[in-house]
């Protein structure tokens, strides 16, 4: 609103002395015209929100431990060791390295503890379930002294929930199925890092397949991606890929395109604090409220 009435401004003062000499159709055609491209330019939203690469660990689940426990289906305990890692420097303060280590040998055994039948069940045969990693995760947070934390699911994530994570820099786990007709024979675990999209169309519409919505993630089969490693530094990089909105008649939920095949995001599993970190957050914001209303007083 603030913009559109600066616009406006600029267009009074330049503009005036020129209509006015105008006959009374004209005046009505000029005020109309710059009325429609206000509301165009107005109507142009940005979702842009992209997280800290630094904070991402970069665990790749080709490599010959993994493999050996997991065979190829290693995706979801190594994209959940470098969401850890993203915990453990976003908020060193409270977990310092104890989730998963310091080094890259550390993420290796982490990945595969948390790929045992204790945790995310994951095999060479069937992968990881699911319906196991809400529990699963729930049960490693608490075998490492974090049982105030766990998961929680969302069905078919929208665009614009996928858009606030990335946005509120949320710890998220993407699980993509190959979408019908795709060359994508399983489906793969990905860490959600960023989100971004120019809607210049209606802001309250989706992203279709024609607009040029972008997802950034970070791939435990290319967690280097796009990073130059001549030099063996080495360090997380993103992805990107083609997002998009679908309906299937019950819910919205989105699509990618990534490595020439589709796939629908079928979950996104988020980490949360439990009840008894809320309840210290509540009572320090009302803590804080009470303070300054008995300043007030004073």
């Amino acid at each position: 609103m603030d913009r559109t009435l600066h616009y406006v401004d600029i267009f009074l003062d330049l503009a005036l002395p020129k209509i006015y000499s105008l006959r009374p159709m004209k005046k009505i055609m000029v005020v109309v015209c710059f009325a429609i491209c206000i509301l165009k330019a107005n109507a142009e939203t940005t979702y842009s929100a992209l997280q800290n690469v630094d904070n991402f660990g970069w665990l790749n689940q080709r490599d010959s431990q993994i493999v050996e426990a997991t065979g190829r289906n290693g995706c979801n305990p190594t994209s959940w060791v470098n969401l850890m890692v993203k915990l453990q420097n976003q908020y060193s303060d409270i977990f310092h390295t104890d989730l998963v280590g310091a080094t890259y040998a550390d993420w290796t055994q982490s990945a595969i503890t948390l790929s045992g039948s204790s945790y995310l069940n994951t095999t060479p045969t069937n992968g990881t379930v699911s319906g196991k990693i809400v529990s699963g995760m729930g049960s490693y947070f608490q075998s490492k002294g974090f049982s105030a934390f766990s998961v929680a699911e969302i069905m078919y994530p929208r665009w614009d929930q996928l858009y606030e994570a990335s946005r509120t820099n949320a710890t998220v786990q993407l699980l993509l199925l190959p979408a019908s007709g795709s060359n994508a024979t399983i489906g793969h675990a990905v860490s959600l890092s960023g989100f971004n999209w120019i809607n210049t169309n209606d802001p309250a519409n989706p992203p279709s397949q024609s607009d040029n919505a972008r997802l950034s993630f970070l791939d435990p089969q290319d967690p280097w991606h796009g990073l130059d490693t001549s030099s063996g530094v080495f360090g997380a990089g993103f992805a990107d890929a083609h997002v998009w909105a679908e309906y299937n008649g019950v819910n919205q939920y989105s699509m990618i395109r990534y490595a020439n095949n589709d796939y629908e995001i079928y979950s996104a599993y988020v980490v949360v604090p439990g009840p008894t970190i809320i309840h210290c957050l509540i009572s320090g914001i009302l803590s804080f409220f009470g303070f300054s209303f008995r300043r007030r007083l004073a």
